[in-house]
């Protein structure tokens, strides 16, 4: 039975006439009111069984997990467990906060691992601080179902001779030391990039292992963008805000916007985002582009409410809800958070802080969290059904195969999106500068 209210609105409608019937014994009282308290222990008991089971996965098994073969099996697990709890429960909020709780300490005890492989291997303890930060739907509190690699490493400095001879033997039998480098003449900053080189990519290999698939966008560390010192994030941001050129593409600047520390000295990236999100609100021609290129997302519906469809391939008569629905959605409300200085990543709480500010309406706060639940839940859904498959249709949606509410629950959401991107539109390029 679901842990919601829907037990006392039952219990209320049926019940509306002994309620007001003020000649009811206190016999005849006592006896529904024992009967709601029976209902609500029921419900409370399941619930309470629920957590211990999950703080059982969560703080014994995957804290004391030893390979990685157990890591993937308490993934497994748990996925099939938060399945069954959505089918029950029919909660998006639930299922983002139990996959952060779960995903986050499955990824802090393979980072764990991976340490102890570097120290096995001769390569030794991380020689500095470091920071592994969650991306994307990760950085945003807002996983589900299936779940992909996007992430990002920060890692301090230090000049002194720190690296011991496996990192310095490791690092030049790589290549990366440029060729005629001796073990012995390597710089401290090229030792430390090395070392963290090879541990995250040891990290994406485990990662990809226990249930975590590879991004296919190379949003990993594995990739040296997305890996560096805080004085190297810094520079990248500079050269691509300030003059435009650099290794950063302006879309690796959206996903920045959404990082959330998962391991290790978050003060790393807190100062980074500062530096940051200084850099690029205050840059009015970037910002300008990214509202722009918000604005500009179409939805699936044509002119007249129909839905655009794929005429012909493998998704014939579908349309993609994460490309045309959900994606929109996302990008619109960063962007004009991020307009008026609000840098949370959860887009719900994105939308809550811009009705606080009064920057939206409370109707349009409402419009744009349905929408935010529609999306999600048919992609979960997708998702669930799409299993067989492989996962490769779980973002497309074959409207004619809803009934009448639910097509018109879909039109809604795109219209609200709709409704949000023509009031930036008006607010914040055609109305006051930015």
């Amino acid at each position: 039975m679901p842990l919601n209210f829907s037990i006392i609105e039952s219990f209320i409608n049926e019940h509306q006439e002994d309620m007001k019937n003020k000649a009811m014994l206190r016999h005849d009282r006592y006896r529904i009111l024992s009967e709601l308290g029976e209902t609500l222990q029921t419900v409370l008991k399941d619930y309470e069984v629920f957590e211990t089971e999950l703080n059982a996965l969560v703080i014994e098994t995957i804290h004391n997990a030893t390979s990685y073969e157990a890591l993937l099996e308490c993934h497994e697990r748990a996925v099939s467990g938060v399945e069954n709890f959505f089918l029950e429960e029919d909660t998006i909020v639930d299922v983002h906060n139990l996959f952060r709780i779960i995903r986050d300490r499955i990824a802090n005890r393979v980072l764990d691992l991976v340490e102890e492989e570097m120290v096995e291997e001769g390569l030794g303890k991380p020689p500095v601080e470091y920071v592994w930060a969650g991306l994307g739907s990760e950085g945003r509190d807002e996983q589900t179902m299936v779940t992909d690699q996007d992430n990002m490493l920060i890692y301090s400095e230090r000049d002194d001779d720190f690296a011991t001879p496996g990192l310095r033997q490791r690092y030049t039998m790589t290549g990366a030391a440029g060729g005629s480098a001796s073990p012995e003449t390597l710089e401290p900053k090229r030792l430390l990039d090395g070392y963290f080189e090879i541990f995250a990519r040891k990290a994406s290999d485990r990662l990809n292992e226990v249930g975590f698939e590879k991004c296919k966008g190379g949003v990993m560390p594995v990739n040296a963008r997305w890996r560096g010192s805080v004085p190297d994030w810094k520079k990248r941001i500079e050269e691509r805000i300030t003059y435009n050129r650099g290794i950063f593409e302006p879309l690796d600047i959206i996903i920045l916007t959404d990082a959330r520390a998962v391991k290790g000295n978050s003060a790393l990236l807190a100062g980074f985002l500062e530096y940051f999100f200084a850099m690029l609100t205050n840059s009015k021609h970037v910002m300008k582009e990214f509202v722009q290129s918000a604005v500009l997302m179409p939805s699936a519906l044509t002119f007249f409410g129909g839905f655009k469809v794929e005429k012909e391939g493998e998704h014939k008569d579908r349309f993609n809800i994460k490309v045309m629905g959900w994606s929109p959605l996302i990008l619109s409300v960063r962007m004009l958070s991020l307009s008026n200085g609000i840098f949370e990543t959860n887009t719900l709480k994105r939308i809550g802080i811009l009705r606080d500010r009064n920057i939206i309406r409370k109707d349009m706060e409402n419009s744009l969290i349905d929408a935010y639940f529609t999306f999600v839940r048919y992609r979960i859904i997708n998702q669930i059904n799409s299993r067989d498959e492989g996962g490769k249709s779980s973002n497309f949606l074959r409207p004619d195969m809803l009934g009448p509410d639910e097509q018109e629950k879909l039109r809604r959401a795109m219209k609200s999106v709709e409704a949000f991107q023509k009031l930036i539109q008006e607010t914040l390029l055609f109305g006051q500068p930015m």
